[in-house]
């Protein structure tokens, strides 16, 4: 992450990514805060619904996660852009250009439908609970979600090549 914050190159770390950036630059990560693998309602701060990925979407918007871990406490000199009651760092940004979400912008229910079947045996969740959970998220819609990654790689394509 030097390189990548010294220059503030372009940087979107998700899920696992949020947590690595966060305690690289000084963040608190922690087990305080987990999240049940499925759809959530995430809130936009102020700041949120300024940014540039952010800009014009609903304040409340819909996200796929699960997680065990999470920023417990934002970086120094980051921005909270959104949070929900379960988790007060939900995405957050270093300067301009650097990102991270602790939920997946990438996400559909096949997606997470494969994740639930491949982390089945991982402490995330209770075994006998995936297929509960595979039928919670069949029917998620995430667009704003997903518009947060185009917008991301729109905004960025031109300036990393």
């Amino acid at each position: 992450f030097d390189e990548v914050v010294a220059n503030d190159f372009p940087f979107l770390g998700c899920c696992s990514g949020s947590g690595l950036l966060g305690s690289y630059l000084g963040g608190t990560v922690s087990t305080k805060f987990p999240q049940s693998v499925g759809g959530v309602d995430i809130t936009l701060t102020s700041d949120g619904r300024s940014d540039p990925l952010l800009h014009g979407m609903s304040p409340k918007i819909r996200v796929l996660l699960g997680h065990k871990e999470s920023c417990e406490s934002p970086p120094p000199d980051s921005t909270v852009l959104a949070y929900n009651e379960a988790c007060s760092v939900l995405m957050f940004r270093v300067k301009n250009n650097i990102y991270a979400t602790q939920f997946h912008p990438e996400g559909d229910p096949d997606g997470f439908k494969l994740r639930i079947t491949v982390y089945k045996e991982h402490g995330y969740f209770p075994p006998d609970e995936a297929q509960k959970l595979i039928e919670s998220i069949e029917n998620e819609k995430t667009p704003d979600a997903q518009a947060i990654l185009k917008r991301f790689v729109k905004r960025y394509r031109r300036k990393c090549m």
